[in-house]
């Protein structure tokens, strides 16, 4: 964990150093900047002025980092970034009105798994049945993964992609063993968004045997229902730690 630690600074500082190249013949008043400064100071230093209307300005801490939350004036939203580079965190951002995220606390997944909001995800492609993926994910302190918006689906579907150069069928966390026409995720979280092949219908007799949620089905990549027992890679998710 010290030796990631060390390399995820290390690639922060060459991203870093990448971010501002050198200019032998540029004038830019950037380049008069201390270079103890962070790369937000560099950015604002090296702002027009006077700013457009419209434009986001970042805001940078006393040490020129760029402060955890960054909020536009002109649209309203907020979202994390990464305080050196800059980089939006994904599943972060809030629309004007919604009360933003937390961002002041320092998120860590472990080794191998991908940071998606306030989430861990690991894509695994070896075939497992649904309880056996299930069981899989909690060894792992986790769960088969629940999905709770479009943005949360795309980053999971790339997830299996990343692994396979392919989208293949996926489990998740979904499950209608309590009812045929109620769906849950299995770790506890509400089914507040779906991403259906077609409406669920209460008198479709496949639906009736089959309980389990797989995703990437059809050419569209949808949601569909299938057997527990048929054999898929799976997607585990658990909450992050500090």
């Amino acid at each position: 964990m010290k030796w990631l630690s060390v390399s995820l600074a290390l690639c922060s500082l060459l991203a870093l150093s990448r971010a501002v190249p050198f200019h032998p013949n540029s004038t830019s008043p950037v380049h008069d900047t201390p270079r103890q400064m962070g790369h937000c100071a560099y950015i604002v230093h090296d702002l027009p002025v006077p700013v457009p209307i419209g434009m986001f300005v970042p805001q940078c801490d006393a040490s020129g980092n760029f402060l955890p939350q960054q909020c536009s004036g002109s649209t309203g939203y907020c979202w994390c970034v990464d305080v050196l580079t800059g980089e939006k965190i994904p599943g972060t951002e809030t629309p004007p009105g919604v009360i933003p995220v937390s961002c002041d606390m320092e998120y860590h997944c472990p080794y191998d798994w991908s940071h998606f909001g306030k989430r861990c995800y690991y894509f695994v492609d070896s075939p497992k049945t649904w309880v056996e993926a299930e069981s899989y994910c909690l060894f792992e302190g986790a769960n088969l993964a629940s999905i709770h918006s479009e943005e949360e689906c795309h980053f999971i579907q790339s997830l299996t992609k990343a692994h396979s150069h392919d989208f293949p069928l996926t489990w998740l966390g979904g499950h209608n063993a309590v009812h045929s026409c109620f769906w849950m995720w299995n770790d506890g979280t509400k089914f507040d968004f779906d991403n259906w092949h077609k409406k669920m219908n209460m008198d479709d007799e496949m639906e009736k045997t089959e309980c389990c949620l797989k995703i990437n089905y059809g050419y569209n990549l949808k949601w569909h229902y299938a057997s527990c027992n048929e054999t898929l890679p799976f997607v585990c998710s658990k909450m992050i730690y500090y």
